[in-house]
């Protein structure tokens, strides 16, 4: 297990293999930054407890959905911790209240609620809370995220001419969903790997076009300009407003490929970007180069 992020004097856990997006949701807890999505497995598999601490409460409740005949249940896991509660989402939980639960250890199966995208990989949402405040959606305690200054694994950090950030690399994954790039010229900022503009980790969904406008973050301890104009900081991240980027995607003969947008997820081993379908099942590329490229609108 590594360190995801700390709030107070909890420290949120998660495996070797995971992955973490701390703004890729448009959900309250992620626009104060006070949630990570800690991402593994698959629906259906086993979630591994974040903390340890004491099982208080397990709330199950209905999600909404445009889906008709579909059970969307969603369960809210409580961890007592000390002075404060871990609250959890997206698993329904094996334990009881009442029970302890370990850092590391099996407490549920991830499930895929009405919450989720198409698109989205199966993953806990984790927040710290007050005992007296977990049940909200709304947060304003928000997480210490371990990125420090962000190296680069090429001199010139992806940036191209007039400030573009552009990130070449192969379709190593795709289907209906979405498909997976690994561009080989990543960066750091310690155990999280990503991808960078002007020393600073993306994190987050950045539409193509017209879709779904959002926001996403740029994380880390570096002193260089912020390469896009920021809205909000918090700590060592600072947020984006998308509408003031442009995204635009090619293919190895230069044709511009029809996607929704790129998500952008920190990794612990070697990070991937995300492509999205404008649709659940339109065509994405199965093989080959692709270019992703990012500059201020």
């Amino acid at each position: 297990m590594k360190l995801a992020a700390t709030c107070k004097d909890i420290k949120l856990m998660a495996p070797d293999d995971a992955m973490l997006s701390f703004f890729k949701s448009p959900f309250a807890a992620h626009e104060t930054g006070s949630a990570v999505d800690i991402a593994y497995g698959d629906f259906g598999g086993v979630a591994h407890s974040p903390v340890d601490g004491v099982v208080v409460d397990i709330r199950e409740f209905d999600t909404p959905t445009p889906f008709k005949d579909r059970d969307f249940k969603e369960y809210l896991t409580a961890i007592r911790c000390g002075e404060f509660i871990v609250k959890i989402l997206h698993v329904k939980p094996d334990v009881e209240i009442g029970d302890s639960v370990r850092c590391g250890e099996e407490f549920g199966t991830f499930i895929k609620s009405g919450y989720f995208y198409f698109w989205n990989f199966s993953h806990l949402h984790v927040e710290v809370r007050m005992p007296d405040d977990y049940l909200r959606a709304s947060n304003n305690m928000p997480l210490d995220i371990p990125v420090g200054a962000v190296s680069s694994s090429k001199d010139k950090d992806g940036v191209g001419v007039g400030g573009v950030f552009e990130f070449s690399g192969e379709v190593v994954f795709s289907d209906e969903r979405y498909a997976l790039i690994d561009c080989p010229d990543h960066s750091s900022g310690g155990d999280l790997n990503g991808y960078s503009a002007n020393g600073y980790l993306l994190d987050g969904f950045i539409p193509a076009d017209e879709h779904a406008l959002h926001r996403f973050g740029l994380i880390g301890g570096g002193n260089n300009d912020l390469p896009f104009e920021t809205f909000r900081s918090i700590g060592n991240s600072h947020m984006v407003q998308s509408s003031g980027v442009d995204l635009r995607v090619f293919d190895e003969k230069n044709h511009r490929l029809p996607v929704a947008g790129a998500s952008f997820i920190l990794f612990f081993g070697n990070p991937l970007i995300k492509l999205i379908p404008t649709r659940y099942g339109e065509s994405l590329p199965q093989c080959g180069k692709v270019t992703i490229i990012l500059c201020v609108r």
